[in-house]
């Protein structure tokens, strides 16, 4: 089989590899599809030092059962998603179902072996059954939903909340479509690239902002807004939340979503937020939401094709991480189809 492999930080590549032998508990599954994420691109560069090279990247991967041992309950032909943290099951996190809090845990696509390739092997217990008619787009999709899911149960946003989210890429994106289905006020969504902007609007913000030429003072201003019941970054850019912070209102929450550099830091007046009774939150990666998502795809919830707008082959893995980088103009979500030619 073909296989993109990190072999060292900063080089990706293609070559043929033998195709996993399944171990007891294990399943062959051909991949559909494999989504390029944010998380990827840190990986790659080793600017997030998670991955272990050489490694097969890709960690949001829709599937299909190739080959069943016998005994995990699913059957050739079945199509399926990953959920890509495999927890160590002894911690005390683990005891308590929160495997995103591991304090060892092995994760597909960082330290064994993820899905830009054609055939991969996954514990059975990983591995979740969608809908037939599910794409690879659709399927490519279900783990990040589940993260941004993980979060808004984490938020609870109050009805009547005003809300503000930072970032219009595919985690943004979903964060909307989510949003826009409670009963907030109004959503306004911002971002450096126009096209992403312009999605935003298409997908039900009832504001958005260019902020590239604008400050967001100035956009906020236009508007006659001051301030935001919740404020959601989605880009993981310290210099983004600090601008974004004072237009937290009182009684505020402030959702940090994306994943800033491990050595960034922001500045917080913690006087402001005692005088303001302010919360700030985080949520990292989703312990218990897989099926929460699978079910918001199935219904039609989230508008697949708007997000999942470019696809690449498998040769051309580690051209898409630069991609991602230097092209958001080009699209915003990309799926690496393994079965494709370069």
């Amino acid at each position: 089989m073909r296989a993109a492999i990190l072999e060292e930080y900063g080089r990706v590549e293609t070559k043929e590899v033998a195709i996993p032998q399944p171990p007891a508990g294990e399943i062959l599954l051909k991949v559909l599809g494999c989504g390029v994420c944010g998380t990827d691109v840190h990986l790659a560069s080793g600017e997030v030092p998670l991955a272990r090279p050489p490694v097969v990247l890709g960690h949001e991967i829709a599937a299909e059962v190739y080959a069943v041992a016998g005994g995990e309950g699913f059957e050739r032909g079945e199509h399926v998603v990953v959920d890509p943290v495999i927890g160590c099951g002894h911690c005390r996190w683990c005891r308590q179902g929160l495997t995103n809090l591991c304090v060892s845990p092995t994760i597909v696509g960082y330290v064994r072996s993820g899905g830009f390739c054609q055939y991969m092997s996954v514990p059975a217990r990983q591995i979740y059954r969608v809908p037939a008619r599910f794409s690879p787009k659709d399927g490519i999709l279900v783990e990040t939903l589940a993260c941004v899911l993980h979060g808004y149960d984490r938020l609870a946003p109050r009805p009547g909340s005003s809300v503000l989210i930072m970032g219009a890429g595919t985690v943004g994106l979903l964060w909307l479509q989510l949003i826009k289905h409670s009963l907030t006020t109004f959503v306004m969504q911002t971002d450096l690239v126009e096209s992403r902007v312009a999605t935003a609007k298409k997908l039900g913000a009832d504001i958005t902002g260019d902020i590239s030429s604008t400050e967001p003072a100035d956009l906020l201003g236009h508007h006659g807004i001051s301030d935001f019941d919740i404020i959601i970054d989605a880009t993981g850019n310290p210099v983004a939340l600090t601008s974004a912070l004072p237009f937290l209102g009182k009684g505020g929450t402030c959702m940090f979503f994306g994943v800033c550099p491990e050595d960034a830091h922001i500045q917080i007046s913690p006087y402001e937020m005692f005088l303001k009774e302010q919360t700030l939150i985080a949520s990292k990666m989703p312990p218990k939401a897989f099926d929460q998502a699978i079910a918001l795809l199935a219904a039609g919830v989230i508008n697949t094709e708007a997000l999942v707008n470019r696809v690449l082959a498998l040769d051309q893995a580690g051209d898409a991480l630069r991609m991602f980088v230097e092209e958001k103009d080009k699209g915003i979500k990309m799926m690496i189809n393994p079965w494709s030619g370069g």
